[in-house]
């Protein structure tokens, strides 16, 4: 699971930005989920005031966190497998110019992931979130 990766939480205004600028989106009915290649693993849940107050907005975020951590492959490759899927490169022998300037730690690529809370998922459960965050990940990997 997600817990064999060591992954840190995007923080930074310029990060988020830079992941939904660049970033591949999918969008579900509970949830939406953006993925950018990177030098490390980061993740983050967003939930804004459009979901509700701050009940809500607490639940949605608890809702997105448990399925990321039960929903994130945690094999080493995975993240390497979507990048060359989701963002192939354009030459047999080159790299896109996206993945050219990926920063690589110890040869290993890194993916940040955000979740973002709809407010439809404020009437699902946790399995409901769980397995849409699946469907919506399989078309990455």
């Amino acid at each position: 699971m997600c817990s064999s990766m060591n992954w840190r939480s995007l923080s930074r205004n310029s990060d988020f930005q830079k992941v939904y600028r660049e970033g591949v989106k999918r969008v579900g009915r509970l949830l939406v989920v953006y993925l950018l290649p990177a030098g490390e693993n980061a993740r983050a849940v967003v939930a804004s005031r459009k979901v509700g107050g701050a009940v809500q907005r607490n639940r949605a975020k608890r809702l997105l966190r448990e399925a990321m951590t039960k929903g994130l492959p945690g094999q080493p490759g995975w993240a390497g497998a979507v990048i060359e899927k989701t963002f192939p490169a354009k030459e047999p022998n080159a790299g896109s110019e996206m993945r050219g300037d990926i920063p690589q730690q110890d040869g290993k690529a890194g993916l940040w992931v955000v979740l973002i809370a709809r407010q439809k998922i404020l009437s699902a459960n946790s399995r409901e979130v769980r397995e849409e965050l699946d469907k919506l990940l399989e078309h990455f990997s």
